[in-house]
């Protein structure tokens, strides 16, 4: 019999649970004695410690899960799991509450997780979400987290079963909820995946018949995801169904991978598992769904960590995007995500580097069909890209450094590159505005009048020599100007023909307190950033990178 606990929407005040579905409908409906029979027959024999060994952590390095997690993921999932971390209001889809006990990628026929499940999850991470890879981490480490991510899930399965026990006038011991919740979590049999089937025309219009009955009412027949208008996950939150043809996959495109998203769905979401006749049909849908997928779109969206080379310049070094030397750095392409994912996005970075012994120099390159360079008016946000500097061993996830583990941040903006000549002010945006100090003033303006620019705020400079600045942060919300007024960093930007190029340049010595030093034989950890002026995004929304190595050559 299977079990479903899952957290209540809105729409259901006063439960904590939809409760443990029919077999604690059950038990709860005959005497205690009965209710323990019938969590015996499902949980094993009595004093079978099988439910709390699997999804715990004590047999193998608790306390270094326990790190891993709080450095890895509490940022996004929150310290105990429930999606609540300090991150998780910037990030669209929202992280996962481990306590409802759903997990999206699943391989097994009752759709709970395997230990080997979250282990690919974590390899791989989730492309069309904020969720990164940590293919980069030891096998050993990557065990001791998918342990971690089972026993948050457990534990936070049997609170929210004795909660809604009291709240419903339930008797409910704890060993009761352990031995309930271990049937609920426990995985079933995997799902057979069988052989892939071919790609050839009579195959592919087998699996087309098949993927217009099963699929195109959500899916649309030309795969586009526009069967449906609205959808929503089980948490109440708002879902569309997936674009194949964007080549975005959560869990993966080979065969394996669509077939166990066919016969297993997607739990906690719309993606229901197929009753199909015959299991082997799934293997012509999925042939068929692959046959959609543009060339390339994986590897274009996929996060990966890599090691990027500064090379020492023969010459001169680069400090205009168009200079000749630029065409002797070799290129990365650095793939990005949004923190609040959208379909019209920017997908990723070409980065190129060169340092002269003194300096290092920082290309960054990206599409964007609209060049935004304002910030005159309330809805108008400007283009900007970032990099962010790490001189630890194991620096903590990409959400702006942590309490004493500060990044350091270079960042430019397409509207402080407007201002390099002088300083535009609203007469400058709306030249026909009506100002209330028109004519001649009794007085000079006297440079306390501007109260931002007399205390020093950046943004209200008198003058913007650069239109680069150099900050630090240690966790969200703390974000500071780093050094003196005159910034470390330095920046020059051109866009054309629907593309931004930007040079960053600093000096490899580290000169003011916080920076990182970039000495040549180093390596350190970097990570990007770029913000679409025209779909809105400023300070948290934005698209990012993991962080990469950043080798600097001798």
């Amino acid at each position: 019999m299977r079990i479903m606990i899952s957290r209540p929407s809105a729409l259901s005040p006063g439960l904590i649970l939809v409760a443990a579905a029919s077999l604690f409908t059950q038990a709860s409906m005959l005497s205690c004695s009965t209710a323990d029979a019938v969590l015996q027959e499902e949980a094993g024999p009595p004093g079978a410690e099988v439910a709390l060994a699997a999804y715990s952590t004590s047999q193998r390095a608790p306390q270094r899960a326990q790190e891993l997690y709080e450095q890895q993921c509490a940022t996004c999932h929150g310290s105990q799991g429930m999606g609540d971390g300090p991150a998780a209001y910037l990030l669209s889809p929202s992280p996962r509450d481990f306590s409802s006990g759903r997990f999206r990628l699943v391989s097994t026929v009752n759709g709970v997780p395997t230990h080997d499940d979250v282990v690919a999850t974590l390899k791989r991470g989730m492309p069309g979400s904020a969720m990164p890879p940590w293919d980069w981490m030891s096998a050993e480490d990557i065990d001791l987290l998918a342990d971690h991510v089972l026993d948050l899930a457990f534990e936070g399965q049997v609170t929210n079963l004795l909660a809604w026990a009291v709240e419903q006038d339930e008797e409910m011991s704890e060993q009761q909820a352990r031995d309930l919740v271990h049937s609920r979590l426990t995985p079933g049999e995997l799902v057979d995946v069988g052989t892939a089937a071919p790609s050839d025309p009579v195959t592919l219009q087998a699996g087309r018949r098949l993927y217009m009955k099963w699929c195109a009412p959500c899916h649309g027949a030309d795969g586009t995801g526009s069967g449906v208008e609205e959808q929503w996950n089980d948490n109440g939150s708002p879902t569309n169904p997936r674009d194949f043809t964007a080549g975005i996959f959560k869990g993966g495109t080979s065969h394996t991978d669509l077939v166990r998203r066919l016969l297993a769905g997607m739990p906690g979401s719309p993606m229901p598992a197929a009753s199909l006749e015959d299991d082997s049909e799934a293997a012509l849908i999925a042939a068929y769904i692959q046959s959609m997928i543009t060339p390339g779109s994986m590897q274009k969206v996929q996060q990966r960590r890599q090691s990027l080379t500064v090379g020492k310049a023969s010459g001169a070094l680069p400090r205009e995007p168009g200079d000749a030397a630029w065409s002797d750095a070799p290129s990365s392409y650095l793939a990005l995500m949004p923190l609040w994912w959208r379909d019209l996005r920017v997908e990723g970075v070409l980065f190129q580097a060169q340092h002269d012994g003194s300096e290092v120099a920082v290309r960054l390159s990206w599409e964007d069909p609209a060049q935004d360079e304002e910030l005159l008016g309330q809805p108008l946000f400007s283009d900007a890209a970032a990099l962010q500097l790490s001189a630890e061993a194991d620096p903590p996830i990409f959400a702006m450094g942590a309490t004493d583990q500060p990044v350091e941040i270079g960042l430019w903006k397409a509207a402080w590159e407007r201002d390099r000549e002088y300083v535009r002010d609203i007469e400058d945006h709306l030249p026909n505005t009506m100002l209330d100090n028109r004519g001649e003033l009794p007085a000079p303006l006297h440079d306390l009048f501007v109260t931002a620019r007399a205390v020093g705020n950046r943004q209200a400079a008198a003058a913007r020599p650069t239109p680069a600045e150099a900050l630090s942060a240690e966790g969200l919300g703390t974000l500071a100007p780093l050094g003196p007024v005159q910034s470390t960093w330095n920046a020059k930007a051109t866009w054309a023909d629907g593309y931004w190029d930007v040079v960053f340049t600093r000096s490899l010595a580290a000169t003011a307190q916080g920076e990182v030093a970039l000495s040549p034989g180093t390596t350190v950890n970097v990570a990007f950033a770029v913000w679409d002026g025209a779909a809105g995004d400023r300070d948290g929304q934005k698209s990012i990178s993991i962080w990469h190595q950043l080798e600097i050559a001798r």
